[in-house]
């Protein structure tokens, strides 16, 4: 497929009620948009291109049970201890022996908590859209999981600070600079401060980005390496259960 016809679409489904984050790169990684949605102007978004890759930061199927198979915790690396991890999906244990925290996804949709509830949800309308998980060659609209933490902390290579700090969103925003990501430059935020503004509370704003609008950046640009480079990024979990993509860095 002509790569210029491409974007690639970054999903956060942690903003406000009947909106999300959306973030979207063209096959030069240049940011052609980043910001809050509503299911119109999603809608709209997709028209814009002929082909869609599409990351989110959320999981897209149920638990399937392999994790109650001594045969799959066998292989993995490190086997769980016990009985231990037996009833999440095995990408999300995967992620857990790395360090990381994840979501822990129920068998059955009754289980899931609200918000995993609308993230199902929102993953079965993609599907109805016509996105199709990747890998699915030829197809025009692909959809993959990926979790911003650990994503971040593979184009590192070492310890993400939290995205709750100012430190951490800096991190993510510099790591997003480094591969080629148009986002503004966020030590530009420590030339903003100034005596007055620290005693009086008034740091710079709109610099370093929020939470939410970095997770649909690293989304976007998982989505970016999968497809322009498949054999580099890694596979975390089970190709039937669903996996996880960590992206692979341009700058290695």
């Amino acid at each position: 497929m002509d790569l210029s016809l491409t974007h690639f679409i970054g999903i956060d489904l942690s903003g406000g009620r009947g909106k999300f984050t959306c973030a979207i790169l063209d096959d030069a990684r240049r940011v052609l948009f980043r910001g809050e949605v509503t299911p119109v102007e999603w809608q709209s978004k997709l028209e814009e291109s002929s082909v869609n890759i599409a990351g989110i930061t959320s999981p897209i199927s149920l638990n399937e049970g392999l994790m109650a198979d001594p045969e799959v915790r066998s292989r993995l690396d490190p086997p769980p201890a016990g009985n231990r991890y037996s009833n999440i999906r095995t990408c999300e244990y995967e992620l857990i022996a790395r360090g990381f925290s994840s979501t822990r996804t129920p068998s059955t949709f009754d289980q899931c908590a609200p918000s995993l509830k609308r993230a199902l949800r929102f993953s079965s309308e993609l599907a109805a859209q016509g996105f199709q998980r990747w890998p699915s060659p030829g197809a025009e609209r692909q959809l993959m999981e990926v979790n911003p933490d650990s994503a971040y902390a593979k184009l590192l290579g070492g310890r993400l600070h939290s995205a709750r700090t100012i430190e951490g969103r800096i991190q993510r925003q510099l790591l997003l600079q480094e591969e080629h990501l148009n986002v503004r430059d966020p030590m530009i935020f420590f030339e903003e401060i100034t005596g007055h503004r620290l005693m009086t509370g008034q740091l710079p704003e709109g610099i370093v980005l929020l939470p939410a609008e970095l997770n649909a950046l690293i989304a976007a640009f998982t989505a970016w390496s999968a497809y322009t480079n498949p054999t580099g990024v890694t596979l975390l979990g089970d190709m039937n259960e669903g996996r996880i993509i960590l992206p692979a860095s341009t700058q290695r």
